[in-house]
């Protein structure tokens, strides 16, 4: 057979977790024809000797809905063996929306995933009403392969306008969101997102529209994707507790459908918690319904100004101090009485994301040169340097530098043992990527890499199949998606190749390449040699080909009505 591409003599580990083999991939016509020892010839053959042949990774959990219009290679994803990505996850979409309310959703994208107002003003060209009439846009423009989830937060923006920030839905409203919903999974969305979490907000402080929604309209929205026979339910509901698990068991009785919600990890402060909520779990998979936990492959670092930081939302004084002017943020951070107020505001007892732990945030970046010896330092350390407390030290060397001083830390210990048993678990989803979302706060593409790198190769305690089924087809049984996450004769050709002695995730730093030369985090990786996306290569030892190769992944409901 003559084939379009040929990838000879590689590790090839399928998706399904089975043992690997070594063989050739023969491709054609987009689509993967054979698989074992190949005869014929190829317009490009890539020797893969010493490489594993994998799959294209999956990224389920992406805020790329403004960034693929502008960046149709969705980078860097394609760096780590990425080839498909889910937007539209924790209840944002772009899409459904009324004309005028275009500013509204922004809104919502700019505080919750912290992406810059300017990037989403110069780079989105509305123009599209429905759900369907946004993907319509994605045809033919994209360079990976790109699937959404409608958002709560958009449907119920779309029904209400503003006064979805303000009030419950009347039975009327409830009906008119349940179609919204419905036409986005006839248009090929593949579920329904989400939020109700606590410290999610838009721009102007007001709640993001989910939140107002009651049990009655969550269920009744979520009854259409049940109706369907498609589709996941994903949830992020703020507070992770094992009192939650009853919510998404009921809900996955209800609908019948897989609820993904945020999120089992290993937490400091808690450390029980993710075991508990393992188990939690279980006994609903053990009553015969689906609830998936999703989870990350480090703890995740946030980079932060008291321009705009967000990690410190939970406490109440602190986030209304963030939503204040500049000018005013200044003052209030200055004086003693409001200083105060802040230490109480923090010893409160009340279950914390942020650790309290200045040990553990580090002054990342100064702006002044006489300011360069605390680079590097935790604000402890700062504080024990300049014989101050820590909460004095920290505030002081940010209004010292017009609150531009760059910090960063983590919220989560790290638990080696906790997090292996966390990333094996069944019942567990990875990948927190959030993709496209917290662009000057951190870069977490490299979850995929890292799993393949750290814990496959340098912790060895994960092994390769489980890990690479982890990535691609156990997300796509999941979430439906068809033809993809396997390598079979007949499957699409989305694959990566890497060398699994090299592969790693690359520390985040900064580029100036959004819209309006707005500057945000990147993750390049080492290791990943060639991206094919439906038979293409789109990434060939560390360049992007430009070939615009991906399709617009839509969800059962809709490949069935379109044949």
């Amino acid at each position: 057979m003559d084939y379009d591409l040929l990838i000879k003599n590689g590790r090839v580990v399928d998706g399904s977790g089975l043992p690997s083999y070594v063989a050739d991939v023969g491709i054609k016509n987009g689509r993967i024809a054979e698989i074992g020892r190949l005869r014929g010839t190829a317009a490009r053959t890539i020797d893969a000797d010493g490489f594993v042949v994998a799959p294209g990774f999956i990224d389920h959990h992406t805020h790329m809905d403004g960034q693929i219009l502008w960046d149709p290679f969705g980078t860097c994803e394609p760096q780590h063996g990425v080839t498909s990505i889910i937007m539209g996850n924790c209840g944002l979409a772009l899409a459904p929306v009324k004309n005028g309310d275009e500013d509204a959703i922004v809104k919502s994208f700019v505080r919750v995933e912290a992406i810059p107002r300017v990037a989403l003003e110069k780079g989105v060209p509305w123009g599209w009403k429905s759900y369907g009439d946004y993907l319509n846009k994605l045809e033919g423009n994209v360079g990976i392969n790109v699937g959404g989830i409608v958002g709560h937060i958009a449907v119920r923006q779309f029904v209400m306008g503003e006064e979805s920030t303000e009030r419950k839905a009347t039975a009327g409203e409830v009906d008119k969101m349940r179609q919204a919903v419905g036409e986005a999974m006839g248009a090929g969305a593949f579920g329904l997102s989400t939020n109700r979490n606590e410290r999610h907000m838009r721009e102007d402080g007001l709640p993001v529209p989910s939140r107002l929604a009651d049990d009655d309209e969550l269920f009744a929205l979520c009854e259409v994707v049940s109706a369907s026979n498609s589709g996941v339910i994903q949830m992020n509901m703020g507070r992770h507790c094992v009192e939650q698990i009853p919510q998404y068991d009921e809900l996955a009785r209800r609908v019948g459908r897989p609820i993904v919600w945020q999120s089992v990890q290993y937490k400091e402060s808690e450390p029980e918690l993710w075991q508990n909520m393992l188990n939690g779990i279980a006994k609903t998979f053990a009553d015969g319904y689906q609830a998936y936990g999703l989870t990350h492959t480090v703890p995740l670092m946030r980079h932060f100004t008291m321009k705009d930081a967000q990690i410190f939302d939970e406490f109440p004084l602190w986030k209304n101090l963030m939503f204040l002017p500049e000018a005013a943020r200044k003052l209030a951070f200055a004086d003693p009485a409001t200083r105060q107020k802040m230490r109480d505001d923090m010893a409160e007892p009340r279950p914390v994301s942020f650790h309290k732990n200045w040990g553990r945030v580090f002054v990342e970046q100064v702006v002044k040169a006489e300011n360069q010896k605390y680079a590097g330092k935790s604000v402890a350390d700062v504080a024990a340097l300049r014989k101050q407390d820590a909460l004095d030290a920290f505030l002081d060397l940010a209004l010292e530098e017009d609150l531009a001083t760059t910090f960063e830390t983590t919220n989560r210990g790290f638990n080696p043992e906790a997090m292996s048993t966390i990333m094996k678990s069944p019942y567990v989803v990875i990948g927190t990527s959030d993709a496209g979302a917290h662009v000057q706060f951190g870069a977490d593409f490299g979850y995929c890499t890292t799993l393949l790198g750290m814990w496959v190769r340098d912790r060895q305690m994960i092994g390769l199949e489980q890990a690479i089924h982890k990535l691609t087809f156990h997300v796509a049984s999941i979430w439906g998606i068809e033809g993809r996450g396997l390598l079979r004769p007949g499957f699409h050709a989305d694959v990566t190749v890497f060398d699994p002695k090299t592969i790693k995730a690359c520390a985040p730093e900064w580029a100036d390449d959004y819209p309006a030369a707005t500057k945000r985090l990147i993750q390049r990786a080492e290791g990943v040699h060639y991206t094919i996306v439906n038979g293409k290569v789109i990434y060939d030892d560390g360049k992007l080909s430009g070939e615009m190769a991906g399709n617009v992944l839509r969800s059962a409901v809709a490949n069935f009505s379109a044949r």
